[in-house]
């Protein structure tokens, strides 16, 4: 399936302009990355147990879930993003496409890549305010 963009008035963004996607992860990197640690290329390349660099979010949270339980212990955070960070970040490369399937199982949602060469545009976002984080569950 070929990439998909998220644009500014893709099905995937309420009608408010705004989007929300949901990041699975260890219980540590939950807790530092809501504590507003940015995002870091060297670190997210250690933390990689599959699949090409970056930093991904799921438009769906029970997906988020299967991620976390990976790294069980685990926690799930929501990512707010404003329309204005939806744009900048799309101009930086920000992809939405299909998650692979796994071989135990069916993804229902999609994924939000954020390449590392957006991460400087991301953590700018979000010192802006035009990003921020909360626990999802």
């Amino acid at each position: 399936m070929e990439p998909h963009v998220v644009w500014a008035d893709d099905p995937v963004l309420p009608s408010g302009g705004s989007l929300t996607a949901f990041h699975g992860t260890d219980i540590e990197s939950a807790h530092t990355l809501l504590q507003g640690e940015p995002l870091n290329v060297e670190k997210a390349a250690a933390h990689k147990i599959d699949g090409p660099p970056g930093f991904f979010l799921a438009t769906e949270v029970d997906d988020a879930i299967f991620f976390a339980l990976r790294r069980a212990p685990g926690g799930v955070l929501a990512y707010h993003l404003s329309l204005h960070a939806v744009e900048q970040l799309q101009a930086a490369g920000m992809l939405r496409r299909q998650i692979p399937p796994g071989k135990t199982i069916r993804f229902i949602g999609d994924e939000i890549v954020i390449p590392p060469e957006a991460f400087t545009v991301f953590n700018g976002l979000r010192e802006a305010g035009e990003i921020f984080v909360t626990p999802a569950l």
